[in-house]
């Protein structure tokens, strides 16, 4: 039995008992005595199960923003007035960036 099949074992375990006590109508110490098991394991799961804090529990994904900086350009800084030209358009260089993520899964950004 692996990690994860034990830990789930374990969960589905705890969630009997808790189930268990819940129609039992007996007190968390004498459920516990009578099923021979620690009152603080008890407490501990119960907060575990009740605040969905297994390890294994589906977090929501952060959710990504993106900030549009609008466009980079040599004259940082510079202060541009109503009747100067317009600069002229700068040479930019290719740009390939390969990130192998694992599993077979390639990210790659290209700029031509």
């Amino acid at each position: 039995m692996d990690k994860l099949e034990f830990q789930t074992s374990k969960e589905a375990s705890w969630r009997n008992h808790l189930a268990r006590h819940a129609a039992s109508g007996k007190s968390i110490a004498a459920f516990c005595r009578d099923d021979a098991i620690s009152q603080a394991n008890f407490h501990v799961w119960r907060t575990k199960l009740a605040n969905g804090a297994n390890e294994h529990a589906a977090r929501p994904a952060p959710q990504a923003t993106f900030i549009d900086l609008g466009a980079v350009n040599s004259a940082v800084g510079s202060r541009a007035t109503e009747h100067a030209p317009a600069p002229a358009p700068l040479a930019i260089p290719s740009l390939d960036i390969r990130i192998d993520l694992g599993g077979g899964v390639v990210l790659t950004i290209a700029r031509r």
